[in-house]
C-alpha cells in the first residue's frame, strides 16, 4: 500500500531494524528497500568503567526520524553467559526497547531465528549475511576498516538491516 501527502506524492514509510547490544546496531530502510540511514549502537562507558548502550545518543540518533514500524530482535539469556554480562546485555536491550516504546507507533519484536528463516539466512556465518546485506543495500557502514589485510564486518549493522528488511513484511 502507498501512502500520500497533500500534494498527491507518494510517502515511502519507514522501517528501523535494531540489533540490541553492544555490537548491534540502528538501520533505517524504506518499503521499498532503499537504505535511509544506518548507525552502529551508539555506546559510552558507565561509571563504572564498563561500556553500555548510550540512551541519550540512542534517543538523539532514533528521534531525528519518522518511523512507521520499529522491528526488534528478540533476545534472551544465553547458556554458559555469566549473570553479571547476562544482566548486562538486558540493560542495553531494556534502554532500546524503552526508547522504541517511546518514540514509535507500532513496534514488533522477533528472533533471529525468524528474521533469518525468513529470508533463507540459517546456516549462514555472519559475513555470508553481511555480504548478502551489502548486496541489497550497498551500505558501506557494514564493513570497517580493514585489519591484516581482511575486510572487518560490522555485524551489527548487517543484522539490523536484514531485521528492518524482514519487517518490511508486517507493514499494512
Amino acid at each position: 500500500m502507498v501512502l500520500y501527502n497533500n500534494n498527491k506524492k507518494s510517502i515511502m514509510r519507514k522501517i528501523l531494524g535494531i540489533d540490541p547490544g553492544l555490537s548491534g546496531g540502528l538501520s533505517i530502510i524504506d518499503e521499498r528497500f532503499n537504505l535511509i540511514a544506518c548507525y552502529p549502537m551508539p555506546t559510552v562507558v558507565g561509571e563504572d568503567g564498563k561500556r553500555k548502550v548510550d540512551p541519550v545518543t540512542a534517543y538523539n540518533i532514533l528521534s531525528k526520524h519518522d518511523i512507521d514500524l520499529a522491528m526488534i530482535e528478540k533476545v534472551g539469556a544465553r547458556p554458559k553467559q555469566g549473570s553479571v554480562s547476562t544482566f548486562n546485555f538486558g540493560d542495553g536491550y531494556g534502554v532500546i526497547r524503552s526508547i522504541a516504546a517511546v518514540l514509535f507507533r507500532e513496534v514488533k519484536f522477533a528472533t533471529a531465528q525468524d528474521w533469518r528463516k525468513y529470508q533463507g539466512l540459517i546456516g549462514l556465518s555472519k559475513g555470508q549475511v553481511a555480504e548478502i546485506a551489502y548486496e541489497v543495500f550497498q551500505a558501506e557502514q557494514i564493513y570497517a576498516k580493514p585489519r591484516a589485510g581482511k575486510r572487518a564486518v560490522r555485524d551489527g549493522i548487517s543484522d539490523s538491516l536484514m531485521i528492518a528488511k524482514y519487517g518490511v513484511r508486517f507493514l499494512e
